[in-house]
């Protein structure tokens, strides 16, 4: 497989069980939250309360060879953006260009270990789907309110709920009128649920 700059690809456990014959997923991550200074990558992290709990640190995160990694490559973002997007787009080409040769669906989720609006992202003319729409897009977010998202075709959004705060728990109805899932996260192995229709 490709060496690729930016993107992780085959590596993952969690993604890695579902790579084979029909698809491949490509993985970025980045320092989260404020790691880096004079950059914030994840603006729910407080209020959603996961900043202290942030999977950055999980796997093969733990290894500070992957977290200086992660480091540069999010100073590269902050500091040299044009020179990252060129980056991303050539390690995007060469993994569309990699699952086509193959026959497999490419799949990419750009916020492994961040919440970044991609959808608000210029390269060009064009935002990063429009630029890839064979790739199957995809994302976790705290973030409740992004409309542009829904209404792109080959990007899917997966908002990410959390009771630890009040005011970021109501965020539900917005995540779900602006066309997202929600994924919830119990550590109880008995739950009442009260199903409620959207």
């Amino acid at each position: 497989m490709s060496n690729y700059k930016l993107l992780g690809v085959g590596n993952n456990a969690k993604t890695v069980k579902g790579d084979g014959s029909e698809y491949l997923t490509a993985i970025m991550y980045l320092a989260p939250a404020d790691k880096v200074d004079g950059i914030n990558v994840c603006p729910m992290a407080v209020l959603a309360g996961c900043k202290a709990g942030c999977l950055d640190s999980a796997g093969r995160g733990q290894m500070s060879v992957v977290q200086r990694g992660r480091m540069r490559k999010t100073i590269l973002w902050r500091d040299f953006p044009e020179v990252f997007l060129a980056q991303l787009r050539e390690d995007l080409d060469k993994f569309q260009r990699y699952c086509k040769k193959r026959g497999i669906q490419p799949c990419v989720r750009l916020n492994g270990t961040t919440d970044i609006q991609w959808e608000n992202i210029k390269i060009g003319d064009y935002n990063i789907f429009e630029l890839f729409p064979e790739v199957q897009w995809y994302d976790y977010t705290k973030i409740a309110n992004r409309r542009k998202a829904k209404d792109i075709p080959n990007y899917h959004l997966t908002w990410s709920y959390s009771n630890a705060d009040p005011r970021y728990a109501a965020m539900l109805d917005t995540a779900i009128a602006n066309g997202m899932n929600a994924a919830v996260v119990f550590r109880s192995n008995f739950i009442e649920v009260k199903p409620k229709c959207w």
